[in-house]
Protein backbone atom coordinates (compact mmCIF):
# COMPACT_ATOMS: atom_id res chain seq x y z
CA UNK A 1 0.00 0.00 0.00
CA UNK A 2 1.56 3.26 -1.22
CA UNK A 3 0.15 6.21 2.02
CA UNK A 4 -0.35 8.83 -0.20
CA UNK A 5 1.09 12.67 1.44
CA UNK A 6 1.42 16.15 -0.47
CA UNK A 7 4.38 15.13 -2.01
CA UNK A 8 3.94 11.89 -3.63
CA UNK A 9 0.41 12.60 -5.12
CA UNK A 10 0.49 14.38 -7.52
CA UNK A 11 3.06 11.09 -9.41
CA UNK A 12 0.16 8.45 -8.17
CA UNK A 13 -2.97 10.07 -9.74
CA UNK A 14 -0.61 11.07 -13.25
CA UNK A 15 1.19 7.66 -13.18
CA UNK A 16 -2.29 5.81 -12.77
CA UNK A 17 -3.93 8.07 -15.39
CA UNK A 18 -6.62 10.05 -13.24
CA UNK A 19 -5.02 13.45 -14.23
CA UNK A 20 -3.91 14.63 -17.88
CA UNK A 21 -0.45 16.06 -16.67
CA UNK A 22 1.66 16.31 -13.26
CA UNK A 23 1.55 19.12 -10.95
CA UNK A 24 -2.51 20.33 -10.03
CA UNK A 25 -3.49 21.78 -7.33
CA UNK A 26 -3.60 19.82 -4.16
CA UNK A 27 -5.24 20.98 -1.21
CA UNK A 28 -4.95 18.79 2.37
CA UNK A 29 -8.74 18.66 3.66
CA UNK A 30 -9.56 16.98 7.08
CA UNK A 31 -10.36 13.60 7.12
CA UNK A 32 -11.25 13.09 10.39
CA UNK A 33 -9.37 10.62 12.61
CA UNK A 34 -9.73 7.30 10.18
CA UNK A 35 -8.52 9.08 6.67
CA UNK A 36 -6.26 11.27 4.40
CA UNK A 37 -8.19 13.63 2.93
CA UNK A 38 -7.24 15.89 -0.37
CA UNK A 39 -8.88 17.98 -2.98
CA UNK A 40 -7.12 18.21 -6.22
CA UNK A 41 -7.40 20.94 -9.23
CA UNK A 42 -6.46 20.77 -12.63
CA UNK A 43 -7.17 23.06 -15.73
CA UNK A 44 -10.36 21.24 -16.20
CA UNK A 45 -11.90 19.52 -13.12
CA UNK A 46 -11.85 19.02 -9.38
CA UNK A 47 -12.02 16.33 -7.35
CA UNK A 48 -11.29 14.25 -3.75
CA UNK A 49 -9.01 12.03 -2.99
CA UNK A 50 -9.51 10.17 0.30
CA UNK A 51 -7.21 7.37 1.24
CA UNK A 52 -8.43 5.11 4.61
CA UNK A 53 -5.20 4.78 7.22
CA UNK A 54 -4.95 1.58 9.38
CA UNK A 55 -4.31 3.57 12.44
CA UNK A 56 -7.09 5.89 13.61
CA UNK A 57 -5.62 9.02 15.05
CA UNK A 58 -6.59 8.81 18.53
CA UNK A 59 -4.78 9.07 21.81
CA UNK A 60 -5.57 5.24 22.76
CA UNK A 61 -4.86 2.25 20.11
CA UNK A 62 -7.62 2.17 17.92
CA UNK A 63 -7.10 0.04 14.15
CA UNK A 64 -9.08 -0.68 11.46
CA UNK A 65 -8.44 -2.64 8.23
CA UNK A 66 -8.17 0.18 5.37
CA UNK A 67 -9.62 -2.01 2.88
CA UNK A 68 -13.16 -0.33 4.36
CA UNK A 69 -12.85 2.75 2.02
CA UNK A 70 -15.01 -0.01 -0.17
CA UNK A 71 -17.37 0.61 1.62
CA UNK A 72 -17.59 4.35 0.84
CA UNK A 73 -17.78 3.09 -2.72
CA UNK A 74 -20.41 0.56 -2.37
CA UNK A 75 -22.75 3.17 -0.01
CA UNK A 76 -22.27 5.77 -2.97
CA UNK A 77 -23.06 3.36 -5.44
CA UNK A 78 -26.33 1.54 -4.07
CA UNK A 79 -27.66 5.45 -3.17
CA UNK A 80 -26.75 7.18 -6.40
CA UNK A 81 -29.98 6.77 -7.87
CA UNK A 82 -31.78 6.93 -4.58
CA UNK A 83 -31.17 9.99 -2.87
CA UNK A 84 -31.16 13.59 -4.22
CA UNK A 85 -28.34 14.50 -6.49
CA UNK A 86 -26.75 16.94 -4.24
CA UNK A 87 -26.95 14.53 -0.72
CA UNK A 88 -23.55 12.24 -1.83
CA UNK A 89 -20.81 12.55 -4.28
CA UNK A 90 -19.94 10.65 -6.77
CA UNK A 91 -17.69 8.14 -6.88
CA UNK A 92 -15.26 8.51 -9.51
CA UNK A 93 -13.10 6.05 -9.38
CA UNK A 94 -11.56 3.11 -6.72
CA UNK A 95 -7.66 1.59 -6.27
CA UNK A 96 -8.63 -1.09 -4.43
CA UNK A 97 -4.53 -1.56 -3.78
CA UNK A 98 -3.68 1.49 -2.57
CA UNK A 99 -7.14 1.99 -0.69
CA UNK A 100 -7.99 5.05 -2.36
CA UNK A 101 -11.36 6.40 -3.02
CA UNK A 102 -12.06 9.41 -6.01
CA UNK A 103 -14.77 11.90 -5.76
CA UNK A 104 -16.33 14.66 -7.18
CA UNK A 105 -16.90 17.44 -4.99
CA UNK A 106 -19.71 18.80 -3.25
CA UNK A 107 -22.08 21.51 -3.85
CA UNK A 108 -19.81 24.50 -3.42
CA UNK A 109 -19.94 26.25 -1.00
CA UNK A 110 -19.83 23.83 1.61
CA UNK A 111 -18.88 24.00 5.35
CA UNK A 112 -19.41 21.02 8.27
CA UNK A 113 -22.45 21.39 10.04
CA UNK A 114 -20.49 20.85 12.97
CA UNK A 115 -18.89 24.21 12.49
CA UNK A 116 -22.11 25.75 11.99
CA UNK A 117 -23.42 24.05 15.13
CA UNK A 118 -20.36 25.14 17.11
CA UNK A 119 -20.52 28.65 16.50
CA UNK A 120 -24.07 28.83 17.84
CA UNK A 121 -25.70 28.27 14.48
CA UNK A 122 -28.58 26.29 15.01
CA UNK A 123 -31.28 25.69 12.03
CA UNK A 124 -34.02 23.80 12.56
CA UNK A 125 -33.97 23.68 8.95
CA UNK A 126 -30.69 21.55 8.59
CA UNK A 127 -31.61 18.82 11.30
CA UNK A 128 -35.19 18.56 9.31
CA UNK A 129 -33.53 17.87 6.24
CA UNK A 130 -31.10 15.29 8.24
CA UNK A 131 -33.67 13.58 9.46
CA UNK A 132 -35.55 13.24 6.10
CA UNK A 133 -32.20 11.80 4.54
CA UNK A 134 -31.86 9.51 7.30
CA UNK A 135 -35.02 8.39 7.01
CA UNK A 136 -34.74 7.70 3.27
CA UNK A 137 -31.84 5.48 3.42
CA UNK A 138 -33.31 3.42 6.36
CA UNK A 139 -36.17 2.99 4.42
CA UNK A 140 -34.55 2.17 1.08
CA UNK A 141 -31.78 0.43 2.07
CA UNK A 142 -33.81 -2.54 2.59
CA UNK A 143 -34.49 -3.29 -0.98
CA UNK A 144 -30.32 -3.12 -1.66
CA UNK A 145 -28.98 -6.19 0.15
CA UNK A 146 -29.14 -8.25 -3.08
CA UNK A 147 -26.77 -5.76 -5.13
CA UNK A 148 -24.78 -5.39 -2.10
CA UNK A 149 -24.20 -8.41 -0.29
CA UNK A 150 -20.51 -7.36 0.95
CA UNK A 151 -22.29 -4.62 3.21
CA UNK A 152 -23.92 -7.53 5.30
CA UNK A 153 -20.18 -7.59 6.26
CA UNK A 154 -19.91 -6.32 9.84
CA UNK A 155 -16.04 -6.65 10.85
CA UNK A 156 -15.46 -2.83 9.75
CA UNK A 157 -18.42 -1.68 11.62
CA UNK A 158 -17.05 -3.87 14.64
CA UNK A 159 -13.62 -2.47 14.57
CA UNK A 160 -14.63 1.10 14.13
CA UNK A 161 -18.24 0.79 16.59
CA UNK A 162 -19.11 -1.88 18.79
CA UNK A 163 -15.54 -2.60 20.25
CA UNK A 164 -13.96 1.16 20.64
CA UNK A 165 -17.58 2.07 21.67
CA UNK A 166 -19.58 -0.57 23.12
CA UNK A 167 -17.08 -3.10 24.45
CA UNK A 168 -14.80 -0.92 25.86
CA UNK A 169 -17.29 1.21 27.51
CA UNK A 170 -19.14 -2.37 28.94
CA UNK A 171 -15.70 -2.98 30.48
CA UNK A 172 -15.36 0.31 32.29
CA UNK A 173 -18.99 0.78 33.44
CA UNK A 174 -19.91 -2.84 34.53
CA UNK A 175 -23.44 -1.87 36.29
CA UNK A 176 -24.87 -0.82 32.93
CA UNK A 177 -23.48 -4.38 30.98
CA UNK A 178 -26.33 -5.99 30.37
CA UNK A 179 -27.81 -2.78 28.44
CA UNK A 180 -24.23 -1.94 26.34
CA UNK A 181 -24.50 -6.13 25.84
CA UNK A 182 -28.25 -6.14 24.46
CA UNK A 183 -27.47 -2.98 22.12
CA UNK A 184 -24.21 -4.50 21.11
CA UNK A 185 -25.83 -8.40 19.96
CA UNK A 186 -29.02 -6.02 18.52
CA UNK A 187 -26.17 -4.86 16.35
CA UNK A 188 -24.86 -7.99 15.34
CA UNK A 189 -27.73 -9.81 14.78
CA UNK A 190 -30.15 -6.81 12.86
CA UNK A 191 -29.78 -6.74 9.31
CA UNK A 192 -32.78 -5.14 8.11
CA UNK A 193 -31.24 -2.15 6.36
CA UNK A 194 -28.33 -0.28 5.51
CA UNK A 195 -26.81 1.87 8.20
CA UNK A 196 -24.45 4.45 7.97
CA UNK A 197 -23.06 4.12 11.21
CA UNK A 198 -21.31 7.71 11.51
CA UNK A 199 -24.19 10.03 10.43
CA UNK A 200 -22.93 13.07 12.09
CA UNK A 201 -22.70 16.76 11.71
CA UNK A 202 -18.84 16.67 10.83
CA UNK A 203 -20.26 14.23 8.12
CA UNK A 204 -22.80 16.68 6.83
CA UNK A 205 -21.81 19.32 4.30
CA UNK A 206 -24.10 22.57 4.42
CA UNK A 207 -24.64 24.35 1.15
CA UNK A 208 -27.35 26.34 -0.33
CA UNK A 209 -28.73 23.09 -1.86
CA UNK A 210 -29.16 21.06 1.34
CA UNK A 211 -27.03 18.59 2.97
CA UNK A 212 -24.43 16.61 1.58
CA UNK A 213 -23.35 13.36 3.29
CA UNK A 214 -19.84 12.17 3.13
CA UNK A 215 -17.88 8.86 4.91
CA UNK A 216 -19.74 6.08 4.87
CA UNK A 217 -16.75 3.43 5.94
CA UNK A 218 -19.19 2.25 8.57
CA UNK A 219 -22.05 1.29 6.20
CA UNK A 220 -23.24 -2.00 6.80
CA UNK A 221 -26.84 -3.74 6.96
CA UNK A 222 -28.06 -3.78 10.58
CA UNK A 223 -29.69 -1.87 13.37
CA UNK A 224 -31.08 1.98 12.17
CA UNK A 225 -31.78 2.78 15.51
CA UNK A 226 -28.14 3.04 16.11
CA UNK A 227 -28.30 5.69 13.48
CA UNK A 228 -30.45 7.35 15.29
CA UNK A 229 -29.19 7.24 19.11
CA UNK A 230 -25.37 8.33 17.60
CA UNK A 231 -27.04 11.40 15.70
CA UNK A 232 -28.81 12.72 18.62
CA UNK A 233 -25.86 12.00 20.82
CA UNK A 234 -23.97 14.75 18.42
CA UNK A 235 -26.77 17.17 18.55
CA UNK A 236 -26.81 16.59 22.45
CA UNK A 237 -23.00 17.38 22.92
CA UNK A 238 -23.38 20.51 20.74
CA UNK A 239 -26.94 21.78 22.98
CA UNK A 240 -24.92 21.40 26.05
CA UNK A 241 -21.64 23.15 24.27
CA UNK A 242 -24.07 25.98 23.55
CA UNK A 243 -24.70 26.83 26.85
CA UNK A 244 -27.21 29.81 26.68
CA UNK A 245 -28.37 28.72 23.38
CA UNK A 246 -29.46 25.49 24.53
CA UNK A 247 -33.41 26.08 24.15
CA UNK A 248 -32.19 26.33 20.33
CA UNK A 249 -30.67 23.35 20.03
CA UNK A 250 -33.09 21.17 21.13
CA UNK A 251 -34.90 21.96 18.98
CA UNK A 252 -32.93 21.00 16.79
CA UNK A 253 -33.33 17.70 18.56
CA UNK A 254 -36.87 17.96 17.85
CA UNK A 255 -36.77 18.94 14.15
CA UNK A 256 -34.49 15.89 13.69
CA UNK A 257 -37.23 13.61 15.43
CA UNK A 258 -40.26 15.11 13.55
CA UNK A 259 -38.72 14.77 10.42
CA UNK A 260 -37.26 11.31 10.49
CA UNK A 261 -40.85 10.03 11.56
CA UNK A 262 -42.66 11.45 9.13
CA UNK A 263 -40.40 9.76 6.61
CA UNK A 264 -40.14 6.18 8.50
CA UNK A 265 -42.59 3.40 9.24
CA UNK A 266 -41.35 1.02 11.50
CA UNK A 267 -40.84 3.71 14.98
CA UNK A 268 -42.34 1.13 17.42
CA UNK A 269 -41.22 1.62 21.42
CA UNK A 270 -38.66 -1.00 20.96
CA UNK A 271 -36.85 1.25 18.38
CA UNK A 272 -37.44 4.14 20.44
CA UNK A 273 -36.17 2.75 23.45
CA UNK A 274 -33.20 1.23 21.42
CA UNK A 275 -32.22 4.63 19.88
CA UNK A 276 -32.09 6.01 23.31
CA UNK A 277 -29.98 3.05 24.61
CA UNK A 278 -27.55 3.74 21.75
CA UNK A 279 -27.65 7.62 22.53
CA UNK A 280 -26.39 6.64 26.01
CA UNK A 281 -23.52 4.57 24.81
CA UNK A 282 -22.25 7.54 22.17
CA UNK A 283 -22.82 10.42 24.99
CA UNK A 284 -20.68 8.46 27.61
CA UNK A 285 -17.55 7.35 25.00
CA UNK A 286 -17.27 10.95 23.80
CA UNK A 287 -16.62 12.30 27.30
CA UNK A 288 -15.11 9.66 28.61
CA UNK A 289 -14.30 6.87 26.45
CA UNK A 290 -11.97 5.76 23.28
CA UNK A 291 -13.25 9.17 20.88
CA UNK A 292 -13.90 12.20 23.36
CA UNK A 293 -15.03 15.44 21.85
CA UNK A 294 -12.47 18.41 21.96
CA UNK A 295 -15.13 21.31 22.89
CA UNK A 296 -16.65 20.97 26.39
CA UNK A 297 -15.33 21.74 29.71
CA UNK A 298 -15.08 19.30 32.29
CA UNK A 299 -18.48 20.65 34.19
CA UNK A 300 -20.00 19.94 30.35
CA UNK A 301 -18.82 17.17 30.04
CA UNK A 302 -20.01 15.79 34.16
CA UNK A 303 -23.51 17.14 32.80
CA UNK A 304 -23.15 14.52 29.43
CA UNK A 305 -22.09 11.72 31.73
CA UNK A 306 -25.40 12.43 34.31
CA UNK A 307 -27.61 12.22 31.07
CA UNK A 308 -26.03 9.16 29.88
CA UNK A 309 -26.43 7.50 32.85
CA UNK A 310 -29.80 8.10 33.13
CA UNK A 311 -30.78 6.91 29.65
CA UNK A 312 -28.82 3.98 30.24
CA UNK A 313 -30.68 3.38 33.27
CA UNK A 314 -33.65 3.80 31.61
CA UNK A 315 -35.45 6.01 32.77
CA UNK A 316 -35.94 8.04 29.57
CA UNK A 317 -37.90 5.41 27.67
CA UNK A 318 -39.56 7.25 24.17
CA UNK A 319 -38.43 10.42 22.06
CA UNK A 320 -41.36 12.60 23.96
CA UNK A 321 -39.71 12.68 26.87
CA UNK A 322 -36.44 14.11 24.73
CA UNK A 323 -34.71 16.14 25.20
CA UNK A 324 -35.19 16.92 28.72
CA UNK A 325 -38.20 19.31 29.49
CA UNK A 326 -35.42 21.44 31.31
CA UNK A 327 -34.22 21.92 27.96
Amino acid sequence: MLELNSSNLSEYLFSTHKIPSPNPSIESLSGGVSALVFKITTANSSFIVKQACSRLRVKDLWVSDPSRIERDFLFLSAFKSLLPRESLTEALWYDAQNHVLGMSTATAPATPWKKELLSGIADPLRAGQAGELLAIIHEMGGGLRENYPKLADKTIFQQLRIEPFYERLEISHPRYAPMIRRLRDRMLIENSTICHGDFSPKNLLTHPGGLTLVDHETAHFGDPAMDVGLFMAHLVLKAIHAKSLRPLYADLIRSFLESYVGNQRQLDFNYQQSSLGHLGVVLLTRVSGTSQVDYLDESQKQEAAKLAHDLLEGEIKTWKSFPPCSW
